[in-house]
Protein backbone atom coordinates (compact mmCIF):
# COMPACT_ATOMS: atom_id res chain seq x y z
CA UNK A 1 0.00 0.00 0.00
CA UNK A 2 2.02 2.86 -1.55
CA UNK A 3 0.50 6.92 -0.88
CA UNK A 4 1.54 10.17 -2.27
CA UNK A 5 0.60 12.90 0.05
CA UNK A 6 0.58 16.23 -2.34
CA UNK A 7 2.89 14.53 -4.98
CA UNK A 8 5.64 12.78 -2.46
CA UNK A 9 5.64 9.72 -0.72
CA UNK A 10 4.34 10.37 1.89
CA UNK A 11 1.33 9.03 4.65
CA UNK A 12 0.59 11.68 7.09
CA UNK A 13 -1.45 15.08 6.93
CA UNK A 14 -1.77 17.58 9.21
CA UNK A 15 -4.68 17.53 12.18
CA UNK A 16 -5.21 20.32 11.43
CA UNK A 17 -6.42 19.88 8.11
CA UNK A 18 -9.97 20.36 7.56
CA UNK A 19 -10.80 16.89 5.78
CA UNK A 20 -9.92 15.66 9.08
CA UNK A 21 -11.69 17.75 10.98
CA UNK A 22 -15.26 18.58 9.13
CA UNK A 23 -14.58 15.77 6.38
CA UNK A 24 -14.33 19.36 4.30
CA UNK A 25 -13.61 17.23 0.93
CA UNK A 26 -13.88 14.42 -1.46
CA UNK A 27 -12.55 11.51 -3.05
CA UNK A 28 -12.68 8.84 -5.13
CA UNK A 29 -11.81 5.56 -5.73
CA UNK A 30 -10.82 4.00 -9.21
CA UNK A 31 -10.51 0.44 -10.50
CA UNK A 32 -6.57 0.24 -12.09
CA UNK A 33 -5.27 -2.06 -14.35
CA UNK A 34 -1.55 -2.28 -16.12
CA UNK A 35 -2.56 -0.32 -18.86
CA UNK A 36 -5.15 2.00 -17.40
CA UNK A 37 -7.27 4.04 -15.18
CA UNK A 38 -10.70 2.59 -15.25
CA UNK A 39 -13.12 5.56 -16.27
CA UNK A 40 -10.36 8.29 -15.51
CA UNK A 41 -12.82 10.87 -16.63
CA UNK A 42 -15.44 10.21 -15.21
CA UNK A 43 -14.08 10.03 -11.78
CA UNK A 44 -12.46 13.08 -12.40
CA UNK A 45 -15.07 14.97 -13.51
CA UNK A 46 -17.24 14.10 -10.33
CA UNK A 47 -14.28 14.74 -8.40
CA UNK A 48 -14.35 18.29 -9.67
CA UNK A 49 -17.92 18.65 -9.66
CA UNK A 50 -17.70 17.86 -5.74
CA UNK A 51 -14.95 20.02 -4.87
CA UNK A 52 -16.80 22.79 -7.51
CA UNK A 53 -20.24 22.28 -5.22
CA UNK A 54 -18.53 22.78 -1.65
CA UNK A 55 -16.55 25.76 -3.13
CA UNK A 56 -13.23 24.40 -2.91
CA UNK A 57 -12.65 24.23 -6.93
CA UNK A 58 -9.30 23.14 -8.57
CA UNK A 59 -7.55 25.45 -10.72
CA UNK A 60 -6.57 24.43 -14.56
CA UNK A 61 -3.18 23.91 -13.50
CA UNK A 62 -4.37 21.96 -10.24
CA UNK A 63 -6.39 19.28 -12.60
CA UNK A 64 -3.38 19.22 -15.09
CA UNK A 65 -0.98 18.59 -12.07
CA UNK A 66 -2.89 15.71 -11.20
CA UNK A 67 -4.30 14.23 -14.30
CA UNK A 68 -0.41 14.22 -15.26
CA UNK A 69 0.45 12.49 -11.82
CA UNK A 70 -1.83 9.96 -12.72
CA UNK A 71 -1.04 8.85 -16.17
CA UNK A 72 3.16 9.52 -15.60
CA UNK A 73 3.44 8.92 -12.00
CA UNK A 74 0.78 6.70 -10.63
CA UNK A 75 -0.24 4.29 -14.00
CA UNK A 76 3.29 3.19 -14.07
CA UNK A 77 3.72 1.85 -10.35
CA UNK A 78 -0.08 -0.57 -10.97
CA UNK A 79 1.73 -3.95 -11.81
CA UNK A 80 -1.64 -6.01 -10.95
CA UNK A 81 -5.40 -4.51 -10.83
CA UNK A 82 -5.66 -2.27 -8.30
CA UNK A 83 -7.63 0.58 -6.47
CA UNK A 84 -5.99 3.81 -6.99
CA UNK A 85 -8.06 6.52 -4.37
CA UNK A 86 -7.92 9.98 -4.46
CA UNK A 87 -8.77 12.18 -1.71
CA UNK A 88 -9.18 15.90 -2.07
CA UNK A 89 -9.18 18.00 1.14
CA UNK A 90 -9.49 21.85 1.65
CA UNK A 91 -6.42 21.64 3.39
CA UNK A 92 -5.80 23.83 6.60
CA UNK A 93 -6.97 27.70 7.54
CA UNK A 94 -10.25 29.32 8.20
CA UNK A 95 -11.83 29.88 11.60
CA UNK A 96 -13.92 27.19 12.65
CA UNK A 97 -16.43 26.39 10.52
CA UNK A 98 -15.92 29.00 8.21
CA UNK A 99 -13.36 28.00 4.97
CA UNK A 100 -10.52 30.27 4.10
CA UNK A 101 -11.54 32.07 1.61
CA UNK A 102 -8.71 30.67 -0.87
CA UNK A 103 -8.20 26.97 0.00
CA UNK A 104 -4.74 25.13 0.21
CA UNK A 105 -5.90 21.92 -0.93
CA UNK A 106 -4.09 18.64 0.47
CA UNK A 107 -3.69 15.88 -2.46
CA UNK A 108 -3.85 12.42 -1.28
CA UNK A 109 -3.23 9.36 -3.68
CA UNK A 110 -3.32 5.76 -2.92
CA UNK A 111 -2.29 2.54 -4.52
CA UNK A 112 -3.96 0.13 -3.08
CA UNK A 113 -5.13 -3.83 -3.78
CA UNK A 114 -8.13 -4.71 -5.91
CA UNK A 115 -11.03 -6.66 -3.98
CA UNK A 116 -11.92 -9.34 -5.93
CA UNK A 117 -15.68 -9.65 -6.61
CA UNK A 118 -15.47 -12.15 -9.72
CA UNK A 119 -17.27 -14.77 -7.26
CA UNK A 120 -20.08 -12.16 -6.73
CA UNK A 121 -20.68 -11.05 -10.44
CA UNK A 122 -21.41 -14.85 -11.29
CA UNK A 123 -22.96 -16.10 -8.22
CA UNK A 124 -25.42 -13.33 -7.06
CA UNK A 125 -25.67 -12.14 -3.66
CA UNK A 126 -28.50 -11.52 -0.95
CA UNK A 127 -29.16 -7.92 -0.16
CA UNK A 128 -30.84 -6.57 3.68
CA UNK A 129 -32.87 -3.44 4.28
CA UNK A 130 -30.71 -0.96 6.12
CA UNK A 131 -31.88 0.43 9.67
CA UNK A 132 -29.98 3.30 8.96
CA UNK A 133 -31.61 5.98 6.54
CA UNK A 134 -30.30 8.51 3.92
CA UNK A 135 -30.44 12.38 4.86
CA UNK A 136 -32.05 14.21 2.16
CA UNK A 137 -29.75 17.83 1.43
CA UNK A 138 -29.63 18.92 -2.09
CA UNK A 139 -26.06 20.64 -1.84
CA UNK A 140 -24.26 17.42 -1.67
CA UNK A 141 -26.29 14.76 -3.44
CA UNK A 142 -24.15 13.19 -5.64
CA UNK A 143 -20.70 14.06 -4.77
CA UNK A 144 -18.80 11.88 -3.10
CA UNK A 145 -17.83 13.97 0.12
CA UNK A 146 -15.81 12.72 2.87
CA UNK A 147 -19.40 12.80 5.21
CA UNK A 148 -20.11 9.04 5.21
CA UNK A 149 -20.76 8.22 8.46
CA UNK A 150 -24.48 7.22 7.13
CA UNK A 151 -22.72 4.23 5.16
CA UNK A 152 -20.33 3.66 8.47
CA UNK A 153 -23.29 3.30 10.61
CA UNK A 154 -24.84 0.94 7.84
CA UNK A 155 -21.85 -1.53 7.25
CA UNK A 156 -22.01 -1.66 10.97
CA UNK A 157 -25.83 -3.14 11.18
CA UNK A 158 -25.15 -5.40 7.57
CA UNK A 159 -25.68 -8.98 8.92
CA UNK A 160 -22.35 -11.51 7.53
CA UNK A 161 -25.12 -13.50 5.88
CA UNK A 162 -25.92 -10.68 3.55
CA UNK A 163 -23.28 -9.22 0.73
CA UNK A 164 -25.40 -4.95 0.74
CA UNK A 165 -28.18 -3.42 2.22
CA UNK A 166 -30.78 -1.28 0.55
CA UNK A 167 -30.90 2.48 2.63
CA UNK A 168 -33.72 4.46 2.05
CA UNK A 169 -34.36 8.33 2.90
CA UNK A 170 -36.72 9.70 5.52
CA UNK A 171 -39.89 9.39 3.47
CA UNK A 172 -39.63 5.51 2.55
CA UNK A 173 -37.57 6.23 -0.85
CA UNK A 174 -34.90 3.95 -2.32
CA UNK A 175 -31.70 5.89 -2.64
CA UNK A 176 -28.98 3.32 -2.87
CA UNK A 177 -26.54 0.43 -1.06
CA UNK A 178 -23.82 1.01 1.30
CA UNK A 179 -21.16 1.08 -1.21
CA UNK A 180 -23.08 0.50 -4.37
CA UNK A 181 -26.03 1.76 -6.72
CA UNK A 182 -29.21 -0.37 -6.97
CA UNK A 183 -30.59 -1.10 -10.53
CA UNK A 184 -33.58 -3.35 -11.51
CA UNK A 185 -35.19 -4.69 -15.04
CA UNK A 186 -38.74 -4.56 -14.56
CA UNK A 187 -40.59 -4.79 -18.51
CA UNK A 188 -37.52 -4.57 -20.05
CA UNK A 189 -37.10 -1.61 -19.04
CA UNK A 190 -34.15 -0.14 -16.40
CA UNK A 191 -35.42 1.55 -13.45
CA UNK A 192 -33.09 3.67 -10.84
CA UNK A 193 -33.31 6.19 -8.46
CA UNK A 194 -32.80 9.59 -9.44
CA UNK A 195 -30.70 10.94 -6.37
CA UNK A 196 -31.93 13.99 -6.78
CA UNK A 197 -31.55 14.96 -3.38
CA UNK A 198 -29.14 11.94 -1.89
CA UNK A 199 -27.37 9.48 -2.79
CA UNK A 200 -24.07 9.30 -4.72
CA UNK A 201 -23.61 8.88 -8.38
CA UNK A 202 -21.80 6.72 -9.32
CA UNK A 203 -19.24 6.39 -12.41
CA UNK A 204 -20.85 2.64 -13.05
CA UNK A 205 -24.02 4.10 -12.81
CA UNK A 206 -23.83 6.89 -15.42
CA UNK A 207 -21.87 4.59 -17.90
CA UNK A 208 -25.04 1.98 -17.67
CA UNK A 209 -27.16 5.38 -18.12
CA UNK A 210 -25.43 6.38 -21.29
CA UNK A 211 -24.91 3.35 -23.16
CA UNK A 212 -27.42 0.94 -22.27
CA UNK A 213 -29.52 0.13 -25.33
CA UNK A 214 -32.85 0.64 -23.69
CA UNK A 215 -34.78 2.85 -21.72
CA UNK A 216 -33.84 3.72 -18.10
CA UNK A 217 -36.36 5.32 -15.76
CA UNK A 218 -34.84 7.90 -13.04
CA UNK A 219 -37.58 8.87 -10.61
CA UNK A 220 -38.48 8.28 -7.13
CA UNK A 221 -39.39 4.69 -6.06
CA UNK A 222 -40.61 2.74 -2.98
CA UNK A 223 -38.87 -0.70 -1.82
CA UNK A 224 -42.04 -2.35 -3.41
CA UNK A 225 -41.08 -1.41 -6.52
CA UNK A 226 -37.80 -3.04 -6.31
CA UNK A 227 -39.29 -6.53 -4.54
CA UNK A 228 -41.75 -6.34 -7.76
CA UNK A 229 -38.87 -6.44 -9.77
CA UNK A 230 -38.32 -8.64 -12.78
CA UNK A 231 -34.31 -8.63 -12.22
CA UNK A 232 -32.06 -6.81 -9.56
CA UNK A 233 -28.40 -5.42 -9.96
CA UNK A 234 -26.31 -3.20 -8.19
CA UNK A 235 -22.84 -1.57 -9.51
CA UNK A 236 -20.19 0.05 -8.82
CA UNK A 237 -16.58 0.60 -10.30
CA UNK A 238 -15.03 -1.96 -8.46
CA UNK A 239 -17.92 -4.51 -8.42
CA UNK A 240 -19.10 -4.03 -11.60
CA UNK A 241 -22.33 -5.32 -12.34
CA UNK A 242 -23.28 -7.54 -9.15
CA UNK A 243 -26.63 -9.32 -9.93
CA UNK A 244 -28.72 -9.84 -6.91
CA UNK A 245 -30.43 -13.22 -6.31
CA UNK A 246 -32.22 -12.11 -2.69
CA UNK A 247 -33.69 -9.28 -0.70
CA UNK A 248 -35.13 -9.66 2.73
CA UNK A 249 -36.31 -12.72 1.74
CA UNK A 250 -37.93 -12.17 -1.21
CA UNK A 251 -35.72 -13.79 -4.48
CA UNK A 252 -34.75 -13.52 -7.88
CA UNK A 253 -33.04 -14.74 -10.91
CA UNK A 254 -29.53 -13.92 -12.30
CA UNK A 255 -31.62 -13.71 -15.52
CA UNK A 256 -30.85 -12.79 -18.88
CA UNK A 257 -30.95 -9.63 -18.86
CA UNK A 258 -28.40 -8.64 -16.55
CA UNK A 259 -26.09 -11.26 -18.40
CA UNK A 260 -26.60 -9.45 -21.29
CA UNK A 261 -25.51 -6.31 -19.48
CA UNK A 262 -22.67 -7.69 -18.14
CA UNK A 263 -21.52 -8.86 -21.14
CA UNK A 264 -22.18 -5.63 -22.85
CA UNK A 265 -20.42 -3.10 -20.45
CA UNK A 266 -17.36 -5.50 -20.16
CA UNK A 267 -16.54 -5.73 -23.63
CA UNK A 268 -16.99 -1.81 -24.23
CA UNK A 269 -14.65 -1.52 -21.11
CA UNK A 270 -12.20 -3.96 -22.76
CA UNK A 271 -12.74 -1.85 -26.06
CA UNK A 272 -11.54 1.64 -23.87
CA UNK A 273 -8.63 -0.47 -22.43
CA UNK A 274 -7.42 -1.54 -25.91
Amino acid sequence: MTWFVNYIVDDAISPADRGLAYGDGVFETIHATPVSLLQLDNHLARLYKGLNKLGMSLSPQRKQELEDFLLSDILPLVSVDSVVKIIVTRGEGGRGYLPPEEPSHTVCIGILPCPDYSLQQQQGVSLSISPVTVSSNRFLAGIKHLNRLENVLAKQHLSDSDFEAIMLDDKGDVIECIQSNIFWFKGGKIYTPSLEFSGVEGTYRKQIIEHFDGDVQLGSFKLNDVLSADEVFITNSLMKIVPVINIADTAFVYGSLTKALQHEIQKKEENAIR
